[in-house]
């Protein structure tokens, strides 16, 4: 298993470079085909995109987890919990249900609920959709499209928020 630490950089100028150095990482440690390193570009730039945009944390990071088959690309900030639009809030009361959930009008997602304070991202036309035919600007949903798994966690004795995405390699 391999571990590996980016810091996030603060600037929208840096994305596409940090993004080029998440993949050189990567390639030091495990054989990426061109449709992977799309994936995980699209995945990286989306992350660090959200993390400028909503989190103030200067030590944001990007951490790679290569446990062959599988990589883990994992955004952790400190801040406050993602929050919804509706009447549904973390923590929530029941785990094991899928609800429509809204980070801003016209911009809803179906989410699992596993407990109090995580969810996964579920992607109802995933059989539908190409990711390859994408624009990169869809944030979140283009994550879940891009993944072969995408949750989300809070702790709220850290106040640590982590966006977890699994890749097959």
């Amino acid at each position: 298993m391999v571990k590996i630490g980016l810091k996030i950089p603060n600037d929208p100028d840096d994305i596409h470079s940090y993004t080029l150095e998440v993949l050189a990482e990567l390639s030091k440690h495990v054989a990426l085909t061109s449709k992977m390193q799309r994936k995980i570009k699209l995945i990286v730039m989306e992350l660090v995109t959200n993390s400028i945009k909503h989190s103030t944390d200067p030590d944001a990071l990007i951490r790679l987890t290569i446990d062959h088959p599988r990589l883990t690309i994992e955004k952790i900030d400190i801040g406050l919990q993602i929050r919804f639009t509706g009447k549904e809030q973390l923590p929530f009361q029941v785990a094991d249900k899928n609800i429509n959930v809204s980070f801003a009008e016209n911009k809803s997602h179906d989410i699992e609920i596993i407990d109090q304070y995580r969810f996964k991202f579920v992607d109802n036309f995933k059989e539908d959709m190409n990711v390859e035919n994408l624009p990169e600007h869809f944030g979140l949903y283009i994550i879940t499209m891009a993944s072969d798994g995408f949750e989300y966690q809070h702790n709220p004795e850290l106040l640590e928020n982590s966006f977890i995405v699994n890749l097959k390699l």
